[in-house]
């Protein structure tokens, strides 16, 4: 279940992550204004090609280092999407530790990284290993967001939205392979761009049982783009057939990945 410590709680655990930065990165936070808002608004959802349920955590606005004269002293903005936050996260310990690593990845934003080249300065220790205690507790939060993808999915296909379902259905399988990736030793950095096919095929390697998988990929390929001009909306290219098939496979994803009971899908 979701964390809710509301807005003062919430400034106060930014507040406290800020101020535990060491030194020689605090220095670069002169002239960087830190903000909290609730969700991102429909603008940031456009240009960042994002879609609910799938929010960002933080956004960083603003010049990188590379680009001004003065290093230590340069404008620039990182926001906090508080609910985003707590609907990742279970407990305020969880929070606490989410809210840190956003703020790190705007920071290397801040320092010129892209989103591809950050991965390892991100630990706060850059490149240090991912211990099997945080794998697992990695693992485990991309799980708890999966599943809450399919009981979303379920009520998108309920009411007759079945691209959408469809869409949040495939977003489910994609965190229970990726959690399962993780917990059993794969890098998160370095798998965390890859799509379902990709993570599929690690996951089979893994273990044969993912092979009954294999319609994962067939229903990768369903796009729920516009397309090319004169193409059906999405809405009416995605019938429910497909999409109850994306919200099964889902289903399996999530059982097969976790180890429930005998494993058996």
């Amino acid at each position: 279940m979701a964390v809710r410590v509301g807005e003062e709680r919430f400034s106060e655990l930014v507040k406290e992550v800020l101020s535990e930065l060491p030194p020689d990165l605090a220095k670069y936070l002169r002239g960087l204004e830190i903000q909290v808002e609730d969700y991102p608004d429909d603008e940031i959802m456009m240009e960042l090609g994002l879609k609910p349920p799938n929010y960002p955590f933080g956004l960083y606005e603003g010049p990188s280092i590379l680009e001004t004269d003065n290093p230590r002293d340069f404008p620039g903005r990182i926001v906090l999407f508080r609910r985003p936050l707590e609907e990742w996260c279970q407990t305020e310990e969880e929070l606490r530790d989410q809210i840190r690593r956003t703020v790190f990845h705007e920071l290397a934003h801040r320092f010129g990284f892209s989103d591809e080249e950050m991965f390892d300065e991100l630990r706060a220790g850059a490149g240090s290993p991912w211990k099997e205690e945080e794998r697992h507790k990695e693992a485990a939060r991309y799980w708890n967001q999966a599943e809450h993808d399919l009981r979303a999915a379920e009520i998108l296909l309920e009411k007759g939205f079945f691209d959408w379902a469809l869409e949040i259905a495939l977003t489910s399988a994609w965190r229970s392979l990726f959690a399962f990736l993780v917990k059993i030793g794969e890098n998160p950095e370095a798998i965390a761009e890859e799509d379902i096919p990709k993570l599929w095929a690690r996951a089979a390697r893994r273990d044969p049982r993912f092979l009954r998988l294999r319609e994962l990929l067939r229903l990768d390929r369903i796009t729920v783009e516009m397309g090319e001009p004169g193409l059906p909306p999405p809405k009416e290219r995605v019938g429910e057939k497909r999409a109850q098939e994306a919200l099964c496979a889902a289903k399996k994803t999530f059982v097969l990945t976790r180890g429930d009971g005998n494993g058996e899908i």
